[in-house]
This record gives C-alpha cells, structure tokens and sequence, in this order.
C-alpha cells in the first residue's frame, strides 16, 4: 500500500497576444495545488487514486479566479476463484467547452468546463488455456458537464465466446455488444448493437474453411433502414502457426446498405513483442478497415492502430452548430513511438480523427483533427532533469451554412525539474503556444514563465 499526498505552489506569468485587435493581455497567477496518490494491491484486487484540487489565483487580467479538480480512480476485485469480478470508475477532467471556438483544454488560459463521469461493472472470465475462452461484462455508468451540454445516463454489455488454446480440430468467436446512452432531462437515447460471428475447422496449420456473419444496427438518430446492416458469407483461413494465419470470404448482404462482396484479414503474430494485423470488410458506411501493427525491443516500442466505431454524446468533441446526441462514424488512427536510452526517453505520437454523421440532423456534418506530439527528456544528473517538448493540433469543420473551417495550434515546452530531496522538488520552464485559424478573429500567441515547487508528505 502506497498513498502520497502532496502540496505545492507554482507561480506562473503570461503574455498574451491577440493579432487581430493588436492588444497585450498579461497575467501574474499563483497556483495553490494540494492531492493525493497511490496504490492499493491485494489479493486479486486493486485500488489507484490520483485527486488534485487546484485555485488559481489572478493578480492581473480579466479573469477571475477558480477552483479546480482533478480526478482519476480506478478500482476492482475478484470474487474468489469464481471468474467474477466487480469494478468502478470515476473522472473528473476539465475539457474545452468548444473545441470550435477553441480546443486549447488548458484551465489558465482556455475556455473550459468540467466533466464528471462514473461507471460500476460486472465482468466474467473463464481461464483460456482450457477447451473455451469465455469473457463478458455489464455496466452502468453516468456522465454529468459542467454546463450540462452531453449529460446523460447509460448501461451496457458484452460477451466474447472463443475456443481455448486445448482445442486443436476447430476455432471460433462468438462476438456480441451492446449500448445504451439516455440523455438526462428527456434527452434523445441512442442504441448500438452489434453481433459477429465466425466459425471453422482446424487450428493447427494448413487450409480451413469457415462460416461468418455480421449484423449491427444504430438507433436514435433515424428509422431508416441504412443504419441496419446483415450478412453472412463462407471463406478460408490459411494458418502459418497456430497464431498467423491470412483469410478470405465472400459475403452475401440481406440488407440495403451495401452490396454483395469480398473481405479479408491477415494476422501474423510470431512473438509475444509483435503483431500486425489488418482487416477489410463492410460496414453502415460502406468499405471498413481495422488495423494494428506492434512491435516492441529492449529499447524501442512503437504501437500503430486504426479503428471504426459509432459513438454519441461526445462531449470532448462537442461544435456549436452540430447535436450531442447524433451518432457518429468515428475513425481513428493512432502511431506511439518511444525509444529509451540509458539517460534519455524520447517520444513521439502521431493521430487523426476523423467523425461523419451517419444522417445529418444539424449544421455541422463533419469534423476532423489530427496532430503530432514530440517528447525528448533527459536526465541530466541524479537530482536534475530537462524536457523539451512540441505539439501540433489541426481542426476541421464542414458546416452545411458557411462551407469549411480550420484551426491549427502549435505548442512548444522547455523546462527542468530539480530534487532538493525524494520528497522535495521544484519544476521551471517557459511554454508557447499560437494558434491559427480561418476566422482571424480567433487568433493568439501566449509565452507562460512558470516555476513550480511541490512537496509530497
């Protein structure tokens, strides 16, 4: 067991410059900053917190001052030997209230709300090295914003049915999820359900033929017959190992969305440290893709994935001018690089976002982002430790009103942390961010001087 509670104080001076009106805004802020972290291990069990308050104290400037939380708690438990186990979660994180009219979701300078959310589950799994490999859960879970844009109330659940690693004539995979999504207040509920379903015989090496089926339907955004699709098909797996194998199928749709056609996935997985694995097949919107490619060394790990989804109520994502509780296409990609050396860490993060309204009820139809995150620290002693650090956002918005419209944001970091004592350190930098955008008028430059000292008890 390890709880740490810790204070600090972080005196922080910006220069901010708005382009269009050629006017300076200056700011002197205190931060008070006091929480608590740790771990909690037992017995098939385990307990992470990590709680901040922070009061941001504004001797200049227009704003005013604030008190703030941070949250993230994690916890579960088995029952026994029995497979169960229960869970819960909660968040509390400040998020830019308009990622349109500004993404920066930093509290000293950016327009931000505070979003709280909760989840308690039941899970269930049996031990895969025996003739099945079962895996399901349920859940309920609540998400409740500051300004009340994207509250609501949910459950849910899931079941994964597989052979176990003893079976050696057959594979197969039963897949089934659902979710629900109530919006508080009389809101509009949303519903995604999906089953999938593959069969086949022989698992060792060799040719195997196999049967598949495929049905999802999204409720809450129309009746349409478009966001319901089934269809089922036959095909062959060829396996390399017991772990790689390539396929392919052909598939008949019994639905009016897509036609008749041919999908594919390859799966090749020699090591425990790497895995490449790419799908094609379709889905509500048509041609679908599904993509992961890991590999990782002594030194280097780098992480690639790429995935399609349905989601609602977004807050994170919320535009002014489009509904929260619209169900979107979701795809997104993502690349994590890290290379650590005997001193130094670099890091490097690359993704894109891109969401398409599967019928529009709203002015905005579509929204896009992708940026690139570059991280180098360093230890330049026992006690002393640098960081240089820059980040690039781009937004996109397609509105039907007024066409497109973009963001792009630059961020760039340089500081170093100082231990007087294990339980003792100070932390100096100087920060810049700019932003770009097609409306002028949501330009600005802002330089932040900050210095930090925190102690943990």
């Amino acid at each position: 067991m390890k709880l740490t509670p810790y204070a600090g104080t972080e005196f922080t001076f910006t220069d901010n410059v708005d382009r269009t009106a050629s006017e300076t805004q200056s700011s002197f802020i205190t931060e008070l900053d006091a929480g608590i972290e740790g771990t909690i291990e037992g017995s098939r069990g385990l307990i992470s917190l990590d709680y901040a308050l922070r009061y941001l104290y504004y001797t200049e400037g227009e704003q005013s001052d604030e008190l703030y939380q941070d949250l993230d708690f994690i916890a579960y438990k088995g029952l026994g030997r029995s497979g169960f186990q229960v869970d819960a979660s909660a968040s509390i994180d400040n998020i830019a209230s308009d990622i349109a009219t500004d993404a920066n979701a930093d509290v000293i300078s950016g327009d931000t709300i505070q979003s709280n959310e909760a989840e308690v589950g039941l899970s269930y799994q049996t031990n895969p090295l025996s003739s099945m490999d079962l895996r399901s859960r349920v859940y309920t879970n609540v998400i409740n914003n500051e300004d009340d844009i994207g509250n609501y109330t949910g459950w849910g659940g899931n079941i994964i049915y597989a052979n176990g690693r003893s079976v050696r004539d057959a594979f197969w995979r039963l897949g089934a999820f659902y979710d629900y999504r109530k919006g508080r207040d009389d809101g509009i509920s949303t519903e995604f359900t999906r089953l999938n379903e593959i069969i086949g015989l022989q698992t060792i090496s060799g040719f195997s033929p196999f049967l598949r089926l495929n049905y999802e339907n999204y409720d809450g955004v129309t009746d349409s017959s478009e966001n319901e699709i089934f269809n089922w098909g036959g095909g062959v797996r060829y396996f390399i190992d017991r772990y790689s194998y390539g396929e392919v199928s052909y598939n008949f749709s019994e639905d009016d969305v897509n036609s008749d056609f041919w999908a594919g996935a390859i799966n090749l997985n020699p090591t425990d440290k790497t895995r490449f694995y790419f799908e094609y097949d379709k889905r509500i919107k048509g041609d679908s893709y599904a993509a992961e490619i890991r590999n990782r060394t002594r030194r280097w790990t780098n992480t690639l994935t790429y995935t399609e989804s349905p989601d609602s109520y977004e807050r994170d994502r919320f535009v002014d001018g489009g509904r929260i509780d619209e169900i979107y296409l979701r795809k997104e990609a993502r690349w994590l690089s890290e290379l650590t050396l005997r001193r130094t860490l670099y890091s490097f993060s690359l993704y894109q976002i891109d969401r398409e309204t599967l019928e529009s009820l709203s002015d905005l139809t579509d929204d896009n982002s992708r940026g690139v995150e570059l991280d180098v620290d360093h230890q330049l002693s026992r006690v002393l430790s640098g960081h240089i650090g820059y980040a690039y956002e781009r937004y996109d918005f397609t509105y039907i009103s007024t066409g497109d419209e973009s963001d792009d944001y630059h961020s760039f970091s340089l500081d170093t942390t100082y231990f007087f004592r294990p339980e003792l350190f100070t932390q100096t930098g100087v920060e810049y961010y700019t932003r770009s955008s097609s409306d002028s008028e949501n330009d600005y430059d802002e330089t932040r001087i900050f210095i930090d000292v925190r102690v943990e008890f």
